[in-house]
């Protein structure tokens, strides 16, 4: 993509792990994609796995949470999606398997990451404002080709950069290095036992931070861990 969004950040080495943000200007974004923008009635769109061959028709499995109604009836105005089936999981979560007949917009998205050295790994998150999340991990150079290569108007931020664990991603709040290291450290130490075993101070000691910084991360780290626990779903 175009220099003037992206910049190969120089700690990337080896093998890497790197979770970024696509963002579409308006008239590049999926129909349904819109529907996430402008729509209450969809919650969370997001997709799960998918099959892109060199055929014109790819296959996609979303978890779709919200109205379904107006989701599918989003979906029968697309003139490109081909067929799709609904599965209920629960009173607003259903799968989507759909078949769609590929675009230059979806050559966009997917073709740079078309190539030797990149895996993607799902999810992909849509989310409003034209905003794809996702994770790919890969070799230095392949993944440096892969972000050189998205078109100019598709903006690209890079929001982690680590090296890739997959049990991250069965339950992965998204704390910052150092909100990390302050839960550690209070783990650790027994700040979370009854009775408590230690202080915040003691905390901050461990991270080489001010009482109050120490104390800061824990509360955004707590908060971010709750809010993606409570975010959780239970499929049986």
């Amino acid at each position: 993509m175009g220099t003037g969004f992206y910049k190969v950040p120089a700690e990337l080495t080896d093998v890497k792990y790197l979770r970024i943000e696509l963002r579409y200007p308006p008239d590049l974004r999926h129909p349904i994609h819109r529907l996430v923008d402008g729509s209450d009635a969809v919650d969370r769109d997001v997709l799960l796995h998918g099959t892109v061959l060199g055929e014109p028709d790819d296959t996609f499995l979303f978890y779709v949470e919200g109205d379904i109604d107006v989701y599918t009836e989003a979906l029968r105005s697309v003139d490109r999606i081909r067929e799709f089936e609904v599965t209920r999981i629960d009173e607003t979560g259903h799968y989507v398997l759909l078949t769609q007949r590929r675009n230059t917009v979806d050559d966009a998205m997917f073709a740079p990451l078309q190539r030797t050295g990149v895996v993607v790994v799902p999810p992909i998150d849509f989310r409003p404002n034209g905003i794809a999340r996702l994770t790919v991990i890969g070799t230095v150079e392949p993944l440096r080709d892969a972000l050189a290569g998205f078109p100019e108007r598709i903006e690209t931020t890079v929001l982690r950069i680590g090296e890739y664990d997959w049990r991250q991603d069965l339950f992965d709040p998204g704390l910052t290095d150092r909100q990390f290291d302050a839960l550690a450290a209070a783990v650790e130490e027994g700040y979370y036992e009854s009775p408590r075993e230690t202080t915040v101070e003691a905390v901050a000691e461990r991270i080489d931070a001010a009482p109050s910084t120490a104390s800061e991360h824990l509360r955004k780290a707590e908060s971010a861990v709750m809010a993606a626990f409570i975010g959780l779903r239970e499929v049986s």
